[in-house]
This record gives structure tokens, C-alpha cells and sequence, in this order.
């Protein structure tokens, strides 16, 4: 491959990912509530990083880094879903129930069915 072409390459994925990541970085100060924040957060600082570590494993071929990179693609695709539903889940939880306007609430219904399983109270701190 041409290293012209490369470079190229390279400083294109990098250019892709910094956008992204401006992207991203600007949804969460601009965007109204946590929700939403969170969806410009996971979205768009994925690709950015993504893209970032595509360049970076491009870059270093040569080392054998692009095994690596590609692993740590995956590693951030596998745990970014899981980080900001955890997120969502704690928003929801410690905020006013009327700051989110949703069609279905479908942790209303898990969060009333944990309410009565556990047992409240004195005598629950006791045991």
C-alpha cells in the first residue's frame, strides 16, 4: 500500500473520529435532559472512538496494533450499551417522575413489583 494512501487514510478515520467526539461532547451541553444526553454520549462518542482507534491501529501496522485496536472496538461495543443503560436505569430511578414524558414505562411497572417484594421499615432494618 502506498504511504501517501495511508496517511491519507489514517488522518481521515482520525478527522471522522474528532468530529464525532466534538459531536458528542457538544450534545451533552446542549441537549435538555438526561436521556437524550446520554443517547449523544453513547452514539456519537462510539463511532468517534471507533474511528480513533481504527486510525491509530492503521498507524501503527507495522507494530502489530491493529489486532489490538480491533479488540478494543469490540470491548467498547460490548460494554458502552450496558454502561449507559445502567445510567438510564439510575437517572430514572433518582429522578422526578414527571421530568420524563414516555409512551410506555416499562421500569414504573418492575420498580412497583420490587416495591412490594421488599419489605420496609423498623423491623426491615433489623433483620
Amino acid at each position: 500500500m502506498d504511504p501517501n494512501l495511508a496517511n491519507l487514510i489514517v488522518v481521515s478515520l482520525a478527522a471522522v473520529g474528532t468530529f464525532f467526539l466534538l459531536v458528542s461532547a457538544v450534545g451533552i451541553l446542549w441537549l435538555p435532559d438526561v436521556l437524550t444526553r446520554m443517547h449523544a454520549a453513547g452514539i456519537a462518542a462510539t463511532l468517534g472512538i471507533s474511528c480513533l482507534l481504527l486510525a491509530t491501529g492503521l498507524h501503527f501496522i507495522a507494530e502489530g496494533q491493529m489486532l489490538r485496536m480491533v479488540a478494543l472496538i469490540i470491548l467498547f461495543f460490548v460494554t458502552a450499551p450496558i454502561a449507559t443503560t445502567t445510567m438510564a436505569r439510575a437517572a430514572y430511578r433518582t429522578s422526578r417522575a414527571d421530568q420524563f414524558v414516555l409512551a410506555h414505562d416499562d421500569l414504573a411497572a418492575l420498580s412497583k413489583a420490587n416495591e412490594q417484594e421488599a419489605p420496609s421499615g423498623p423491623a426491615a432494618a433489623d433483620e
